[in-house]
């Protein structure tokens, strides 16, 4: 099935496109077609982007962070034949900055309080979806973070696919009807390239994160449930069209960045979400021997990253489930008693699989996982371990 939507055009890059055409199940495709008019997104531009460590930046980091910024913008497939399409002019009066597009100013930059202020006045702006996958990759590069005023100074999360408010939701008229008329706002959507012989188009859809519009909490939406209601005149959702992961759009960030939102709808559902399981392993029917290899983290640290240096007789402490335990049972148990660390933990997320022999010679499944708990806050905390931060 493909849907014709008159106002696609665009001017190529990452997101120009003719039409967006639609792939049930799987992801929306945005390419193909010759370039007609600029993409225009609706969605106000307001960032401040500063180191991510440190209360204050240094002005070198930030007007680094410009130049790389400009330098990624120009490197779209349809700008880097074009000789500075995007550039940045020299501080001017009132100490801002301007960020120019075919010779045109679309948003203004100003060094205010430590951070860079990063922001456009303009109705509709011209290549949104490549400005912002452009602001946050660059941002990632130089360990920096970027923080959106149009929603409360929200941290955003450092995966620049990860997009925010992608145009494709406002210019698709199926999908703008849609969420016009339900409880949910599209916040967050991946985009990534999909190439098919020659032709190579950018691809926008799984997983996608809404916002209820009456608490503020995220959601991770079932995406073909998704493209059978955009279809069809019945438009009601049922209780599978989507689940809560994260109470709100800043939560939903720290917990990204930490692996610990679902991003497989089924994985989860009617589950609870502390345990995100990125491995095939069966964590539900755990019948049998399994080894727990936990690696535990300071789910509150701001500045900088901590972990907790679980280390029992200059060993790596590791625990396996008992006879009666379920996943969460065995972590909490560990986290009280063996680390001393606390009686409960924020989330947890299984990254890998390894294998051991136990005692009797039985080759067992050892899972590899991380678990961040509110350290530092709590009063609870082992005589013989500490929290060791890692700088980037």
């Amino acid at each position: 099935m493909a849907l014709g939507v008159g106002a696609a055009p665009g001017p190529g890059g990452r997101i120009g496109c003719k039409a967006l055409s639609y792939a049930p199940g799987r992801l929306w495709l945005v390419g193909g077609g010759p370039v007609l008019e600029p993409v225009y997104n609706n969605t106000m531009l307001d960032l401040t982007i500063k180191q991510a460590y440190i209360d204050e930046s240094s002005e070198t980091a930030l007007e680094e962070f410009k130049s790389t910024f400009v330098e990624l913008l120009n490197s779209n497939p349809s700008d880097r034949y074009t000789e500075q399409r995007w550039e940045v002019t020299r501080v001017s009066e009132g100490e801002v900055a301007l960020l120019i597009y075919d010779e045109r100013p679309v948003a203004s930059f100003r060094i205010t309080d430590k951070a860079l202020r990063f922001w456009s006045d303009e109705e509709q702006l011209v290549r949104y979806d490549d400005i912002m996958y452009a602001v946050r990759l660059a941002a990632r590069e130089l360990g920096l973070a970027v923080f959106s005023q149009a929603y409360g100074g929200v941290r955003l999360p450092t995966e620049p696919s990860l997009a925010l408010d992608h145009s494709f939701f406002h210019r698709n008229a199926d999908f703008a009807h849609f969420f016009e008329h339900s409880q949910f706002t599209p916040r967050y959507c991946l985009e990534r390239y999909e190439t098919k012989g020659a032709t190579t188009t950018l691809a926008v859809g799984a997983p996608i994160y809404v916002q209820d519009k009456a608490t503020g909490a995220m959601h991770l939406v079932n995406s073909p449930a998704l493209d059978y209601l955009v279809q069809k005149d019945n438009q009601t959702p049922s209780a599978e069209f989507s689940y809560q992961v994260a109470d709100s759009m800043d939560d939903f960030a720290k917990k990204y960045d930490a692996g610990l939102i679902p991003q497989r709808f089924y994985r989860n559902y009617q589950r609870s979400v502390k345990i995100v399981n990125n491995t095939d392993f069966d964590i539900y029917s755990i019948d049998r021997k399994v080894f727990i290899d936990p690696y535990v983290w300071d789910f509150d640290a701001e500045h900088g990253k901590k972990y907790y240096q679980n280390v029992k007789n200059g060993l790596h402490l590791m625990d396996k489930v008992r006879r009666g335990e379920d996943l969460d049972t065995a972590i909490k148990r560990i986290l009280r008693e063996e680390l001393q660390v606390g009686d409960d933990y924020v989330g947890a997320c299984i990254w890998g699989i390894d294998f051991d022999r136990d005692r009797e010679g039985l080759l067992t499944p050892r899972l590899k996982l991380n678990v961040y708990v509110h350290g530092l806050a709590g009063q609870r905390r082992s005589q013989s371990h500490d929290w060791v931060s890692i700088k980037p």
